[in-house]
């Protein structure tokens, strides 16, 4: 196919055993999925950013399936209009199509009918959104991973954020490592996600860059916002494992502190508790054996109770110190943790609580819809 010898490259450039060598008869073919709704500022450079990938080896052609829900501005066009002029992904042997979501409103009903197009033409699913942009090899390192393990049910980009993305698509050559930037949260989600990775249990995969096997049929469900979750859920269960692929990065901005990030954050914390009640009524939810239900206990508990964990060892702390050494201890330990909650460090945990909190009253409320539109900085 058209574009082969661009792939090879990227194969070669990689080094793997020589056992793992990929041959393009043998070689998977990728389906690209991207949801959309409302993506008129960025569906081009998302368009250039796919058509300046390293497109892996494989007997039958790459697709891409852009999944319009409902825009009202000019995402299609500007789908339309960059495929009209810009010959790369058909030159590469790619195909591309723009669909209709038909199915339910919001992203579960697009990445479902974004499935249905592409149905069994491919061999692996790669979920991506239209504001990120993916480092030239990331599909090749995606095709890699899943082919050196058997295993391996779905895999999850690295996250890198960047000042501001090209509007040529093109992306920094950098190395896995720099993929915890962001803030001190960022880095330890980022180590957190390297630990599970290490045994097959990555939880917190990212919906930006996250592949899976056709084969599985995987289907999101309808009126749940943490859609990545749900899927990964659904290859857990199997007893597959979940991973994430150091090396296939993608770049995304990172909003501005301010109305739009905490926008943003109190989005994800809803979408998140709302997936652990949808589950909390399972038995085991991440699959069977001591170690995944202990991993869900942690998710399902932690995170809602932390706030109020924080709450009460600020009020106690001092209360313990005063009936185990007198008020001098009492007194220090009271300052200790005033210093703690008005450092930086404190106070990034203190919005952390707060978004978690409120998210937590806003899901009692009402049901956080998965129709989404991203808040622009």
């Amino acid at each position: 196919m058209a574009g082969a010898p661009k792939g090879l490259s990227a194969l070669n450039a990689r080094k793997v055993p020589s056992s793992a060598a990929i041959s393009s008869s043998r070689a998977p073919a990728m389906g690209v999925l991207v949801p959309c709704r409302n993506e008129a500022a960025v569906m081009e450079r998302k368009l250039a950013n796919l058509a300046g990938l390293n497109w892996p080896l494989s007997e039958r052609p790459h697709r891409v399936v852009v999944v319009d829900d409902g825009s009202d501005d000019a995402t299609c066009a500007k789908y339309e209009g960059f495929c009209a002029r810009d010959p790369r992904l058909a030159e590469a042997g790619v195909d591309t199509l723009l669909v209709s979501n038909t199915k339910r409103p919001g992203k579960a009903g697009a990445i479902a009918a974004g499935l249905e197009a592409l149905a069994s033409s491919v061999d692996l699913i790669v979920l991506t959104d239209a504001d990120v942009c993916l480092s030239k090899d990331a599909l090749v390192e995606m095709q890699l991973a899943f082919h050196a393990s058997p295993a391996l049910g779905m895999a999850s980009g690295a996250q890198v954020f960047v000042d501001r993305l090209a509007a040529d698509g093109v992306c920094p050559d950098m190395d896995a490592s720099t993929a915890a930037g962001g803030g001190r949260y960022d880095h330890w989600t980022a180590r957190a996600r390297g630990f599970e990775s290490l045994f097959g249990r990555l939880f917190s995969v990212h919906g930006q860059l996250l592949g899976w096997r056709t084969e599985l049929e995987l289907r999101p469900s309808a009126g749940l916002a943490a859609d990545d979750l749900d899927l990964m859920l659904q290859v857990r269960k199997r007893g597959l494992r979940v991973e994430r692929v150091e090396q296939a990065l993608f770049f995304e901005v990172k909003a501005d502190a301010g109305t739009v990030r905490t926008g943003q954050a109190l989005r994800r914390a809803r979408a998140f508790i709302q997936l652990v009640q949808h589950h909390d009524g399972e038995s085991a939810p991440l699959g069977r054996g001591v170690m995944n239900r202990m991993q869900w206990m942690a998710y399902r508990r932690l995170p809602i109770a932390a706030p109020w964990l924080a709450l009460a060892m600020s009020i106690l702390l001092p209360f313990l110190g005063a009936a185990l050494a007198g008020p001098n201890l009492a007194a220090a330990i009271l300052i200790l943790i005033l210093v703690l909650w008005f450092s930086k460090p404190g106070r990034d945990l203190y919005t952390l609580m707060a978004v978690i909190a409120k998210a937590v009253q806003a899901e009692r409320a009402g049901s956080l819809p998965d129709r989404w539109e991203m808040e622009r900085s």
